[in-house]
């Protein structure tokens, strides 16, 4: 039997005709419940006629997912060879077998199995008919589930196979209706299901166990889900009793819960619908839904689900509100539930969120929510963390906004007191604006916030409330704004700083803010004027009081601060509406304006402000009521600067006075102004000044010349066309053409002088090197024209060609636009045809410029981020390098790219597209989706001299994105309703496409540049066309008749497009199995010395691509030859060039885990060439190693994910991990020239790998430490991962060799040198340091592991290093830097509360947290960390610094910062460490106490105590709250043992040594105890009292001369009295007492 695959799928809504009309007549009523558990009973092939259709069944009922899914082949194409006209179909027993195994294998782990399964059940519908149609009760369920598969192929089959009978939407109604029993059986039977009874957890993972059983919990809720959607009411009671079981089952509603988003959503979806179809059931269950839905769906994770949740609990809440109040039994008030519930936001979900959320609390029960100002404080915050919770999407701030806004007007009403609206609005408000209109840190959390919908809902939140306390605080605050900003204004430094310029942008942004929302709320206030809820314009008032302060303050300083300036000229542009009304406030703004020029006269004229002022002069024209104003003031400025006209500020004022329509008549009525502009033209273009164009353009753009002057300019200028030399005078030329462009009337006024001119132009044109603007000129006035008729020849122009001088797109679509509006509707079709098409680009020129480009090789490395993959390897040119003369505009954008720019914005603005002739319609979609990859591929390796000069810039950077974007959705828009593209048939995008396709295909077949480019734009058609379309069965001749799929030199980039353009939905094509098997054994006999061999390769990964790994239908023995023959290659490797490297590495990916159980030695050929790869000598450049290296990475990573691998690659790992790992290192170090997205993706996976690199196999630190400072952050992390784990085990080793060799330890070298070059703040602007450069990460990162070399050593070998520190003055500029960027040498530092940073971010810095974080958060948590470790290890050179520090304002900041959020931390670190080195003390010595050491933490004290001869020698450490800037304090408790003058030498020296080894407590103990233990060294009982201490706290100290005991003074003295004789106790010798006590009290 052949094992061919066969992919069938419906095409029509013939495919069977006995459905037609037999309303489902054949399906039988009776139905058997489905048992989906893997311990269901086998079906019996006792009765199967054909032994191979009995294997193929019985291979069904084994685990492996490969051998199931070839069976499936096998019986697809049994049942395909037994139509229904040979003997009826298939026979009975076969049906009868499969029915029973169906429900099983639809439910498979395996994508492949699954699709397989309903392609099976098709065939077996087209082959028996009626006979199938008995079984269809059976299998419905399954069948109907396979349409809700989460994968889109296997929905899309299983979906095909049903609609190929019901082909109207009445059948597939009628379909639910008659299956309504069996399908509510299925689903009750597959809801009892567990992840145990349906998988066997002896062969499957416990992760594909679960994907299981949430795949059968889906599909049972979607199948009761759409029986509810479909089916009326009274249809649904006929079942009423099925219904009511299945919904007895508490999984329909706790799923609401469950792990799986999907699963999540259908119980909610399914809530929403029982609510309007089953209300009365769901009101007899109210106390287990208020449990599932308020108490556990609030406090569940509802990521993917909570838009729906939301939805389902409103809905919910409407029909049956008591689930919040007396059917809810939780523990916690469901209000504890909401706010956690809302403080995890929208938990991925869209708007729809948020507008659901507002409904529910709109109409949640009275009680629930909090009717105290506390409660409403705690419940808007949990909002905002919502909100401002970096998961929340950005899309979602307006709605989610809005809502928080709704909740804050909710608690104005319900709280109680005008003081408690108050706090709210304080609190919880007003910060939104203020975030926006002044940003800090401080109000940082609110800036999601500052987006002008949200401000304005803000606004009219306070400003239009009932109640007049809101109201009045309302009119406080802005006030309050508003001389805060007059503050800075003021205060905003003078032109004698050097960050002046820096302040002054500062102010100019926060004015264009306030004007903005200033702007926004007179608007909304106009608007609702006349309406019952007017909005007040509060800071009408204010802004004008600020302008007129503005405008004072710009007089005293000089005309110095040009950001208040600007902040005049967002007023004018922003805020126009504040000017409408006159008042004192206005006119005296205006008078200032009128007389600025006589107030500043020349020092105004060149100062940076003049331009903002003047600009507003302009913007107040626009200004309809103030007209009579703009021109007194207008005028009064022109008069004055005439005075002016040497000055050189006086000719960008002359332009932005004349740039506006208003001053057109003005400047005519001037005479003076007249002969100023002529002369000011005419000195621009002889060349004698070069700054003048501006002007020169404004004076015709604007029509501000009189025809008599304009006369005499273009007079002058025709008589200076040609130089004294004989050569064109190119600054006459351009002024002539600017003129020909704007008022070409002026050169026909005269007719000498236009003689003169043509005579001179035609002379010059005889020259070969004549220049653009000559011919264009000469074009121009050959042939005057109507206006239409000569901004339709200006935009084609400009469209077909770049220089200096060229338009930009927006202008050009603009006009291009107009054109087409003036084209007269009555036109006829050939004509208007002929008219649009000169709007659009000369398809010849596009495509000769495009040549420029595809003349040269493609870069290497994009073969990594391509679809095409290996394909950029074909195409050969004689150029490698790019070509420079390509033309292009100012911003250095070639034509191309221009003409790809202009077509996508005028295609989307509505130019008529289809009027077009369809020849010229495929020619503008192709090139214009030729140069839209273009671009992707320059800006994906960032090369230079492509489409554009260079994506440097920004401004080119978003030109090409937006290009790429734009082209890709021009097209996709095309495909939207090009169903029949395959056969040049049906609509016109249809026919479009169908020839878009045949030319990319034809052009495609050439191996050049133009063919692979060709190949990537038709792989981005088809894919985009399949999306929307799919791949239906009928494609299958389609790919037959195209003769592509070949393994031909002259067809693989349109075969490769192809296959990767269709991808998984040609999976089960039997054409593409065919292929991709030819292609294996095409491998197995491929010699490498052959260029044909790369073809062969190349189409086989292409190929194997659109299949799962693992899954490739090929025989075992054909993969293994394959395999064989590849590896055999690896033995030579030098062999191998770059190109085969890559793509016999991509090969293997997929072909080894196909025969992952097979022995051999290419499982060790394999990992050595990998190896090899990445630590070969460097003969290439980067670009050509990009894919090897990627490739290999990619292999290896396979071969160790491989599940149940055989022994042979266990062992090849095992034995080549460390060689491995070595040459991962070595691809650290391989040099980088630039960053590209291909170098990204391929240092991303080295970085991953490096990760999971074993200590012991980093032998040698040394070489890592420099790429600590790499310019490439994915290396600094890399290489700070590795040592961040190896130096601590490195050091712990080296501190026990330095300390037996007592030799003084030092930091290594290398890490210190990262230390020498400190950043500073002074070397970085702003904007650079809060994008954290590599250069100062890389400073940072260094001194995180120079703390982790002290975390591992001890006491003694960490002073040695602060030590080293200390004499290199290292410490100094850490601390300055940090206190610059967090803002104390401000005396504004960071506050930590605030900026949510926690105690876990000050012990701990998480690399891979803090990178998902902004960059600017990512350096302030890294330097707080950094503060916490320099505290803690080396807190002796901080406080040499904070003492040396000049600045007393840092100094202040720094001690209040630390002791509010670090101090507390270090101090309980201290006390911990005491602790847990209390507990791990080593037993004392046979003649030895424990130290007793007791903690109290909340008195920051550890009391430590000896006993001794029962008595207890105590002390105290205190540490004080400043701790460890204030040393700690040592202090007695009680004394025993030894003299007063001993013990406090004891506390001295204790206090001493904490204060001298970095404020160690355990070593001031360790001290302590020294000193007691070695003074009681030696010590004995005294003979008398038989006790060590004395009542005087003293130990023995009289010895008896003869017996040699000791005895205390005080006994002996006391036997003295009592036996009355001064003899020893023991001996009876006479013992001198008296006389040594006598000389002891004189001090002897």
């Amino acid at each position: 039997m052949s094992r061919r695959p066969a992919k069938a799928r419906a095409t029509g809504s013939k495919a069977f005709t006995s459905f037609g009309s037999s309303s489902f007549g054949a399906f039988s009523t009776a139905s058997s419940g489905t048992n989906l558990s893997y311990l269901a009973e086998p079906p019996d092939f006792s009765s199967i006629s054909d032994a191979n259709v009995v294997v193929s069944l019985k291979n069904l009922l084994k685990k492996d997912a490969t051998t199931k899914a070839k069976a499936l082949e096998e019986l697809v194409t049994y049942v395909q060879a037994h139509p229904y006209e040979q003997d009826g179909g298939t026979e009975e027993p076969i049906l009868e077998a499969l029915v029973q195994i169906y429900p099983h294998i639809s439910i498979d782990n395996s994508r492949r199995v699954r699709e397989l399964s309903h392609v099976l059940q098709f065939e077996l519908m087209k082959s028996a008919r009626k006979r199938m149609e008995r079984h269809v009760p059976k299998i419905v369920g399954s069948w109907l589930s396979g349409t809700f598969d989460r994968d889109r192929t296997v929905s899309r089959v299983a979906t095909e196979g049903l609609a190929s009978f019901l082909t109207t939407p009445a059948k597939v109604l009628q379909f639910w209706k008659r299956c309504q029993p069996q399908i509510l059986d299925y689903a009750s039977d597959a809801i009892k299901e567990t992840a145990d009874t349906l998988s066997d957890e002896r062969s499957t993972s416990a992760d594909d166990a679960e994907a299981k059983y949430h795949r059968v919990l889906g599909s049972s809720l979607a199948l009761v889900l759409n029986l509810i959607q479909k089916l009326d009411v009274a249809e649904l009671e006929k079942n009423q009793d099925s219904y009511d079981q299945f919904f007895e089952h508490n999984k329909v509603w706790t799923s609401a819960t469950c792990d799986d988003a999907v699963v999540r959503r259908l119980s909610c979806q399914l809530l929403s619908i029982c609510l309007e179809k089953r209300s009365d059931r769901i009101g007899a269950d109210l106390i287990r839904l208020s449990k599932i839905f308020v108490a556990e769906g609030l406090k569940s994770s509802q990521m993917g689900s909570a838009a729906d949740y939301i939805s389902a609990l409103t809905k919910l809440t409407t029909k049956q509100p008591t689930v919040w109040t007396s059917d809810y039994h939780g523990k916690r008030s469901p209000t504890s539930w909401l706010k956690a519930f809302l403080e995890k936001g929208s938990q991925g979900s869209t708007a729809r969120f948020w507008e659901a959320l507002s409904q529910l609390l709109d109409i949640i029960p009275k009680g629930i929510l909090p009717e105290d100002l506390d409660g409403a404080s705690e419940f808007l915050k949990s909002m905002r963390v919502g909100l401002t919770s970096r998961d929340e999407p950005r899309a979602n701030a307006v709605d989610g906004w809005s809502t928080y806004l709704g909740m804050a007007r909710h608690f104005i009403k319900t709280v109680q007191s005008n003081d408690a609206r108050v706090k709210i609005v304080e609190e919880s408000i007003f910060p939104i604006t203020a975030n926006y209109l002044c940003p800090t840190p401080e109000t940082s959390l609110w800036a999601s916030g500052g987006q002008l919908p949200v401000l304005i809902k803000a606004y009219t939140s306070t400003a239009t409330s009932p109640y007049e306390k809101v109201i009045e605080v309302t009119r406080s605050q802005w006030s309050q704004w508003k001389n805060e900003f007059q503050d800075r204004i003021r205060n905003s430094l003078p032109e004698a700083s050097k960050d002046h310029g820096k302040s002054q942008v500062s102010v100019a942004e926060e004015g264009h803010r306030w004007f903005t929302l200033t702007g926004m709320i007179l608007d909304a206030s106009e608007r609702t004027a006349a309406t019952d809820r007017p909005i007040p314009n509060i800071p009408a008032e204010l802004s004008l009081e600020l302008l007129q302060g503005v405008l004072k303050l710009l007089e005293t300083r000089n005309w110095k601060p040009f950001g208040a300036a600007s902040t005049v000229e967002s007023a004018f542009k922003k805020s126009p509406m504040l000017f409408k009304v006159s008042s004192a406030a206005n006119s005296e703004v205006f008078s200032f304006l009128a007389s600025i020029l006589e107030r500043g006269g020349e020092d105004f004229l060149q100062s940076s402000a003049a331009p903002y002022i003047f600009s507003s002069i302009t913007l107040l024209a626009k200004v309809t009521e103030q007209q009579q104003e703009y021109e007194r003031i207008w005028k009064a400025n022109i008069a004055a600067l005439l005075g002016h006209t040497e000055s050189p500020g006086s000719l960008p004022t002359l332009t932005t006075l004349l740039s506006t329509r208003h001053a057109t008549l003005l400047s005519k009525q001037t005479e003076a102004l007249q002969t100023e502009l002529v002369k000011r033209c005419l000195t621009c273009a002889v060349g004698a000044a070069s700054v003048g164009w501006d002007l020169f353009d404004a004076v015709f753009t604007f029509d501000t010349l009189t025809e008599p002057a304009g006369g005499r300019l273009v007079k002058e200028l025709g008589s200076r066309v040609v130089n004294s030399l004989g050569q064109p005078s190119e600054g006459v030329i351009r002024g002539l053409r600017l003129i020909a462009e704007k008022k070409p009337e002026l050169l026909f006024q005269d007719e000498e002088t236009h003689m003169s001119l043509m005579a001179n132009l035609l002379s010059l044109s005889e020259r070969s090197d004549v220049g653009s603007d000559i011919s264009t000129l000469k074009a121009l006035i050959e042939s005057p024209s109507s206006s239409s008729s000569r901004m339709l020849g200006i935009v084609q122009r400009n469209i077909n060609n770049a220089d200096f001088n060229s338009l930009t797109i927006d202008t050009l679509v603009q006009q291009a636009m107009q054109v087409q509006d003036s084209i007269d509707v009555s036109t006829g079709d050939t004509d208007r045809a002929g008219q649009l098409e000169c709007l659009i680009p000369d398809t010849s020129i596009w495509k000769q410029e495009l040549a420029l480009f595809l003349n040269e090789t493609p870069d290497p490395s994009l073969a990594l981020t391509s679809p095409l993959g290996g394909s950029y390897f074909l195409p050969t040119t004689a150029s490698t390098t790019p070509d420079t003369s390509a033309r292009r505009d100012r911003s250095g954008c070639s034509i191309p790219g221009r003409m790809a720019m202009y077509t996508t914005k005028v295609l989307s603005s509505g130019f008529q597209f289809s009027s077009l002739s369809l020849s010229k319609q495929v020619e503008i979609v192709a090139y214009l989706s030729l140069t839209a990859e273009l671009a992707a591929d320059q800006l994906t390796v960032l090369s230079e001299n492509k489409l554009w000069r260079s994506l440097s810039s920004t401004v080119a950077m978003s030109d090409a994105e937006e290009l790429i974007s734009s082209a890709r959705k021009v097209v996709n828009g095309m495909t939207e309703d090009a169903s029949d593209w395959r056969d040049d048939s049906g609509s016109d995008h249809s026919r479009l496409l169908h020839r878009v396709v045949q030319m990319f295909m034809e052009e495609a077949k050439a191996l050049t540049p133009m063919g692979l480019y060709s190949a990537r734009a038709l792989s981005e058609l088809l894919q985009a066309l399949t999306e929307k379309h799919g791949f239906p069965s009928s494609g299958e001749q389609w790919l037959t008749n195209s003769n592509i799929l070949k393994n031909d030199q002259t067809t693989v980039l349109p075969a490769v497009a192809i296959l990767s353009g269709l991808g998984e939905t040609i999976a089960a094509s039997r054409v593409v199995s065919n292929f991709c098997n030819r292609l294996v054994s095409d491998v197995a006999g491929a010699n490498i010395h052959q260029e044909k061999t790369l073809v062969t390769l190349v189409l086989l990964n292409a190929c194997m691509q659109i299949y799962d790994i693992g899954e490739l239908p090929v025989a075992n023995n054909r993969l293994v030859f394959a395999v064989k023959q590849l590896t055999s290659w690896l033995e030579t490797p030098e062999d191998l060039d770059y190109r085969f490297a890559a793509e016999t590495c991509r090969c293997l990916q997929r072909l080894l885990p196909c025969i992952k159980a097979v022995y051999g030695s290419y499982w060790e050929n394999t990992v050595d060439f990998c190896v090899y790869l990445w630590t070969k000598q460097i003969l290439q450049s980067l670009d050509c190693r990009l894919p090897e290296i990627h490739a290999s990475l990619r292999l290896i990573a396979v071969l160790q994910s491989l599940e149940d691998p055989n022994d042979d690659l266990i062992d090849v790992l095992q034995s080549t991990a460390e060689k491995r790992s070595s040459g991962l290192i070595e691809l650290l170090k391989i040099p980088r020239e630039k960053e590209t997205k291909p170098l990204e993706i391929v240092d991303s996976i080295i970085c991953r790998q490096v990760e999971k690199i074993p200590l012991d196999h980093v032998k040698d630190l040394s070489d890592l430490y420099g790429l600590v400072a790499s310019d490439y952050q994915a290396i600094q992390t890399a290489a700070f991962t590795v040592l961040n784990k190896a130096i601590p085990a490195v050091q712990e080793n080296l501190s026990v060799d330095i300390l037996l060799e007592k030799k003084v330890a030092r930091l290594p070298e290398e890490l210190l040198s990262l230390l020498l070059d400190a950043p500073t703040l002074e070397a970085y602007p702003d904007e650079i340091l809060a994008l954290f450069p590599n250069a100062i990460r890389s400073y940072l990162l260094s001194w995180h592991l120079v703390f982790d070399a002290f975390k591992a050593v001890p006491f003694k070998i960490r002073s040695d290093y602060a030590e080293h520190l200390k004499g290199a003055k290292y410490i100094g500029p850490l601390m300055d830097f940090t206190f610059d960027v967090l803002g104390h040498s401000a005396a504004y530092p960071l506050n930590l509360d605030k900026a949510n940073f926690t105690e876990d971010h000050i012990r701990t810095y998480d690399m891979k947290l803090a990178e998902a974080e902004t960059e600017e958060r990512n350096m302030q948590w890294l330097l707080i960390h950094l503060y916490y470790l320099v505290l803690k290890y080396v807190p002796g050179l901080f406080k040499d610094w904070y003492i040396g520090c000049r600045s007393k304002r840092t100094k202040i900041a720094v001690e209040g910062w630390m002791t509010k959020y670090f101090s507390p931390i270090i101090i309980l670190d201290a006390l911990n460490d005491v602790e847990r080195w209390t507990i791990t003390q080593e037993a004392p010595a046979d003649d030895e106490k424990e130290l007793i050491v007791k903690v109290s933490k909340t008195a920051r004290e550890v009391v430590a105590g000896y006993e001794v001869d029962e008595l207890e020698a105590s002390i105290a450490i205190r540490i004080p709250q400043e701790f460890p800037l204030e040393g700690v304090s040592v202090v007695g408790i009680n004394r025993v043992a030894v003299n007063e003058k001993k013990w406090q030498s004891w506390i001295m020296t204790t206090q001493g040594v904490i204060t001298f080894s970095g404020g160690s407590i355990i070593d001031g103990l360790t001290t302590f105890r020294r000193n007691v233990v070695g003074a009681m060294k030696g010590q004995t009982e005294c003979a008398i009292c038989y006790s060590i201490i004395s009542s005087d706290k003293k130990t023995p100290d009289k010895r008896c001369q003869t017996c040699k005991n000791l005895f205390h003074r005080t006994c002996l003295y006391k036997w003295f009295q009592s036996s009355n004789q001064n003899t020893c106790p023991l001996c009876r010798n006479p013992i001198d007492y008296l006389g040594a006590d006598t000389r002891a009290r004189r001090g002897a």
